[in-house]
């Protein structure tokens, strides 16, 4: 009996001993995903087993992984489509098919750590092969941390891209980096963090350093760069109608208009750039889906190349995707960097329709429409030009001020920036699309230490704007710069009047919204809101090179003085270099003076601030219910400073619902 039971466990051990000598099979990361990889019912409204065909486009960035001559891979994604699921299969891949030590690269700590939270720990929970591999949080003695993992063969660091220490410590063969346009320029001294980064990596001979992003600005984009620098891989689609292969692009997207020019974007549809037919979503959805049976996935190299003592322009791929030249036939040159650029027209899960009315809502809008290329085409933006004519808008001066307003106006915001001897302010009114009119500008004379200047401000604040129609608009939303030498006056002033959305603000540079989530508190407890000013110089400059009336475009009152429009247009964007990175920055020449520029970015905050509720037809500061502070929380402050005399407004009727509706997009 013992004998048996002896032959039994050698039995036993030589099959498990086999079967762990096996080489495993040499799988490719999608063909990995389809088989172990499993999506949280936390994370997608289609949880269960990973199908790549869900995304046919995500072949190509998955297989590129692999490849043997390939050691960087590239991914210039628009927004939920391919970037985070690609790299979690890639980081998956390499804890079980090919056990590795992985650096995963977000833009901060806390990113990196809500990342591992809310991403990688839901998909390890679900992805038995991981799970068997991972221990769970609160595995005694595992090596487990939030952003620490540890299993056979490697480990798994989330780490931010702000951390020079965590970048640069210990060796590691695969490094991933997600949405690297939001690194900060440097690493704190240490120089570019992607940089940094891959340099833990240069020593393996089997490295690969995998990147995905949304591209944001020409010129100083990460992630437009890294791609320039790739073979720049674009995915060709096979015409239904004509069998001709192309890349499809905005301008392949067409629509109607009926009979009043307005535009029907349910008639959207893509067309072929060979024989012009229309492709009915089915036929797009199906052209997707057949690159899963190509050998190169329909991914093929676009970049140029030179071969035979000459240029070309790709115009011929072996199966692969390898562009070949025309003259010898032979491959072109490939130094192992895989780009991949991947628009929403290539998704299987959002219509045509769909981009189109999203383009439409961004006609007019700099910041809506920079959104929409980046997000949604994955493509650069590029302004026209980086800088606006003071004599053209000099000539737009009409007859209208805050005493007689255009009808037109439907809200009013104020902009006020301080000075050592000096508040200055501008009052400006908006219409639909964000069009503007620079209803006042002045100056209030004195030391900004001392109430009396904050009570004439204060004043000017509670002076109602009337409209040629007879209505009363008064002031909805300002913000008042607290960056110089009287912050703490600032504070003040705007604390005891929250209730009238009057903020204290300060700005900052990058690449930032313009008005945040939230605010931030000073060392002192003071409330203040940060602004985006790069962002909104972005967009004013923007809005001062429309040409025509309409959304976006700006008048300006015939009391503006000549030095208001040479302020508003002293300022120039230029690129310069910070630890070897391209940063677009905002400069003035040296003593010139920009107050009226800095006025109109704080009104245009004050915009920002009332969110995206939308304004109706009624007269706007008639009624006495209160206004929703955007990110207040405390009980306002009752004011100190007597309110200056206004005129009685009638309360409108209730059916007219006050200024502010509960409906999204106001003044779209």
């Amino acid at each position: 009996m013992e004998m048996q039971s002896s032959l039994q466990l050698r039995k036993a051990l030589a099959l498990a001993k086999a079967k762990n000598l096996k080489p495993p099979p040499k799988l490719k990361v999608w063909q990995w995903a389809n088989e172990f990889r499993y999506l949280s019912p936390k994370n997608t409204a289609e949880p269960g087993r990973w199908r790549s065909e869900r995304v046919p486009v995500s072949f190509g960035p998955m297989n590129a992984v692999t490849e043997p001559d390939t050691h960087t891979v590239t991914v210039m994604s628009c927004t939920q489509l391919v970037k985070s699921e690609f790299l979690l299969n890639v980081t998956g891949y390499f804890i079980h098919q090919d056990p590795a030590s992985i650096l995963f690269v977000q833009p901060t700590q806390k990113v990196a750590e809500d990342f591992s939270k809310e991403r990688f720990a839901p998909t390890r929970e679900v992805t038995p092969a991981l799970r068997e591999l991972i221990p769970g949080p609160r595995s005694r003695d595992s090596g487990v941390t939030i952003t620490h993992k540890e299993y056979p063969g490697g480990t798994l660091d989330f780490v931010g891209a702000n951390s020079p220490v965590d970048l640069a410590s210990r060796p590691k063969r695969i490094v991933l980096a997600d949405e690297i346009d939001k690194y900060p320029p440097s690493a704190g001294s240490e120089g570019d963090p992607l940089t940094l980064a891959e340099k833990r990596s240069s020593t393996f001979w089997n490295r690969k350093s995998v990147r995905a992003c949304s591209p944001t600005v020409k010129g100083t984009s990460r992630v437009g760069r890294e791609y320039d620098l790739s073979d720049q891989r674009k995915c060709f689609l096979e015409c239904p109608h004509c069998g001709h292969d192309q890349v499809l692009t905005w301008a392949s997207v067409q629509w109607s208009k009926d009979e009043n020019e307005t535009h029907l974007p349910e008639t959207a549809a893509v067309h072929c750039s060979s024989c012009g037919a229309a492709w009915s979503e089915g036929e797009r959805i199906a052209a997707l889906m057949a690159v899963k049976d190509r050998p190169d996935f329909g991914w093929r190299q676009t970049r140029k190349f030179k071969c035979c003592d000459e240029e070309h322009a790709p115009s011929m791929w072996n199966e692969f995707g390898r562009s070949l030249c025309p003259t010898c036939g032979n491959e072109s040159p490939y130094e192992g960097h895989a780009g991949f650029q991947v628009s929403r027209i290539y998704s299987t899960r959002h219509a045509i329709s769909d981009m189109v009315r999203e383009f439409l809502k961004s006609k007019g809008d700099r910041e809506k429409m920079v959104t929409f290329v980046n997000t949604e085409l994955a493509e650069l933006w590029e302004d026209e030009g980086e800088s606006a004519d003071s004599d053209v808008l000099k000539r737009r001066r009409a007859m209208f001020n805050a005493s007689v307003a255009p009808d037109a106006v439907m809200a009013v915001t104020a902009g006020c920036d301080t000075q050592g001897d000096r508040l200055e302010y501008e009052i400006v009114g908006w219409g639909l699309g964000e069009e503007s009119w620079g209803l006042e500008y002045g100056v209030i004379h004195g030391d900004p230490a001392k109430p009396e200047v904050w009570k004439e401000l204060d004043e000017i604040l509670r002076r109602p704007v009337t409209l040629e129609n007879g209505r009363e608009l008064r002031v909805l939303s300002a913000c008042i710069d607290s960056g110089g030498h009287h912050s703490d006056m600032v504070h003040q002033f705007s604390r005891d009047r929250i209730g009238r959305r009057i903020y204290s603000t300060k700005g900052d540079e990058g690449p930032k919204p313009i008005w945040p989530t939230h605010a931030s508190k000073t060392k002192r407890g003071f409330r203040v809101w940060i602004v985006g000013v790069d962002t909104a110089k972005d967009s004013v400059y923007s809005r001062f090179r429309i040409a025509a009336p309409g959304p976006g475009y700006c008048h300006f009152s015939d009391g503006y003085p000549d030095e208001w429009f040479t302020q508003a247009t002293v300022e120039k964007c230029i690129t310069k270099f910070r630890a070897g990175q391209p940063v677009r920055q905002w400069v003035k020449p040296n003593g010139a003076r920009n107050e009226a520029l800095d006025c109109r970015v704080l009104a245009l905050a004050a915009l920002k601030s009332l969110g995206t509720r939308k304004l109706r037809q009624a007269p706007v500061g008639a009624s006495t219910e209160p206004l929703p502070v955007a990110g207040a929380t405390e009980t306002p402050r009752a004011v100190e400073v007597p309110p200056a005399p206004q005129k009685q407004v009638p309360k409108p009727s209730r059916r007219d619902g006050g200024w502010l509706g509960n409906n999204r997009n106001w003044l779209r």
